[in-house]
């Protein structure tokens, strides 16, 4: 079952929390709320695809390590195959605790957004999460994920033909990379303001243009250029 994202007004992120250890979900699951998101919880693969099924989310927060469909110890990676293969348009957040660069090179090729590994602190999910959101708010999301999604796999690649890392060099890698591209994306949100505030400027023109032609008779003299202001501004939008 395909799902596609609908359009959501000033409604809260919603984000699918998977994890089977049940004190760290209720913790996660407490903290996201308190921070203003929608939250569903799931405690493994099964409960996590019910969900999926008849939901959309913005984001998922997903356990790697936990009993799969097939009896393996990643089941987290199974969820993420399945969000990829259906085109849901969830972004993955993937939580690890047996982190390596290969777990993170083999997270983020299978499509996942980012992943964060156990032990972690609240405060570097919550900078995930709102790094996450923030690019959801542009006026085309998938272009703007697309285009992160493209520097993170020519990162990855770097990464994969150089010398051998250590995760927490890798760490500092993706950290950087992310704050690059935060600045990238900041003159792209100003860019998206200018043409938000012409665009609603070319509307008010073209209501009016519209509203004066409406009273206008043809034989006007000034009718043929009210009707040229109405086409150029509706061609403009």
């Amino acid at each position: 079952m395909k799902l596609t994202r609908g359009v959501r007004t000033k409604m809260p992120i919603k984000i699918l929390l998977v994890e089977d250890e049940d004190d760290v979900r209720d913790m996660l699951s407490a903290v996201l709320m308190a921070d203003g998101y929608s939250v569903d919880r799931a405690e493994g693969v099964e409960t996590a695809l019910q969900l999926i099924a008849s939901n959309e989310y913005d984001i998922m927060l997903i356990d790697k390590n936990m009993s799969g469909t097939d009896g393996s110890r990643e089941g987290g990676l199974d969820l993420l195959r399945h969000v990829r293969s259906e085109s849901l348009t969830s972004e993955v957040i993937m939580m690890t605790g047996y982190p390596s660069v290969e777990t993170a090179i083999e997270t983020m090729k299978l499509g996942a957004f980012d992943y964060i590994h156990k032990p972690f602190s609240l405060a570097d999910l919550r900078l995930k999460i709102r790094r996450l959101a923030k690019y959801r708010t542009f006026i085309n999301p998938d272009h703007t994920l697309g285009i992160y999604k493209r520097i993170q796999g020519r990162m990855i690649e770097l990464i994969e033909q150089g010398s051998k890392m250590s995760d927490k060099d890798l760490d500092k890698a993706l950290l950087s990379m992310n704050d690059e591209v935060d600045k990238l994306f900041a003159s792209l949100k100003e860019s998206e303001r200018v043409i938000l505030t012409e665009r609603e400027s070319l509307s008010h023109i073209a209501t009016l243009a519209e509203q004066l032609k409406f009273n206008m008779q043809e034989t006007d003299a000034n009718f043929d250029l009210v009707d040229q202001i109405c086409c150029l501004s509706n061609v403009r939008l």
